[in-house]
């Protein structure tokens, strides 16, 4: 009987070699949800853009900054927030969504986390073009800075290891799944995503040095518009990234078996 890690181990494996099915269903989830829409998942980045343009317009407003300045910087933020924060609330949901397939089907718990990367990929490269289609079209384009390519892959990696630490919990206790929708509001505010760090004082820095949705949200905004994230973002963001591999293997391991009785 092979013990819990090597079963972990084993689910994860089992889960990546799934991936034509899990990368199918997913396409097939997120076309089903606009079907018989014209722009299809372009309704996705066309709320993106109508909020950036509104908080846009608030910050500057606010602060009395160049509305066609910030408009950019808040846009890249929102999109960065996708996989951030976004991606985390709807990690609850994870297995519950798919209660109805798990009873019936003996498939790995990965192959469900592994569903919802690819739809949060889906939904980010969707967003992302309309995204520089956009600024192409109001003279504010810039060509993304090579390092986007490594932060999207680091980020999906987090999108993941959050869809265990998340979603484990949120089957066993149904007020976890209720709680994050606060949680998530809570940390997009207090987070750099529509208002820029450099306008906050020294006095009240910590808020942002010490949140590490801070430097994940850095981490994609940066190369996003043209520049290399700092150091510090990836230090934070691989950091943050080993410690919920800790926590995700740990939960996989251990209640691996009993999430299907939870449903």
């Amino acid at each position: 009987m092979p013990s819990p890690v090597m079963a972990a181990l084993k689910d994860v494996g089992d889960g990546i070699r799934l991936a034509p099915l899990w990368w199918r269903l997913g396409l097939d989830q997120t076309a089903s949800r606009f079907q018989r829409s014209i722009l299809g998942p372009f309704w996705m980045a066309c709320n993106l853009l109508v909020v950036a343009f509104a908080l846009a317009f608030l910050v500057s407003a606010l602060m009395g900054a160049d509305i066609m300045g910030s408009y950019p910087q808040v846009v890249a933020g929102l999109l960065a927030w996708s996989l951030v924060g976004t991606a985390m609330a709807e990690s609850q949901a994870i297995f519950l969504y798919n209660a109805g397939l798990m009873q019936n089907q003996r498939l790995p718990l990965s192959f469900y986390v592994f569903l919802h990367v690819q739809k949060a990929a889906t939904n980010f490269l969707f967003q992302a073009i309309a995204f520089w289609v956009v600024m192409l079209l109001i003279g504010r384009f810039v060509v993304p800075h090579w390092t986007l390519i490594p932060a999207v892959v680091v980020m999906l990696l987090i999108v993941g290891l959050q869809g265990f630490v998340i979603a484990v919990p949120s089957t066993r206790f149904r007020d976890v799944a209720y709680m994050m929708s606060y949680v998530v509001q809570l940390l997009f505010y207090v987070t750099p995503v529509f208002w820029m760090a450099t306008n906050v004082s020294a006095k009240h820095r910590w808020v942002v040095e010490l949140n590490p949705f801070a430097h994940q949200v850095e981490l994609l905004r940066a190369p996003l518009t043209g520049h290399a994230p700092a150091l510090i973002d990836w230090y934070w963001t691989l950091g943050t990234t080993g410690v919920l591999a800790v926590i995700a293997f740990t939960l996989l391991a251990l209640f691996r078996k009993r999430v299907v009785f939870w449903l």
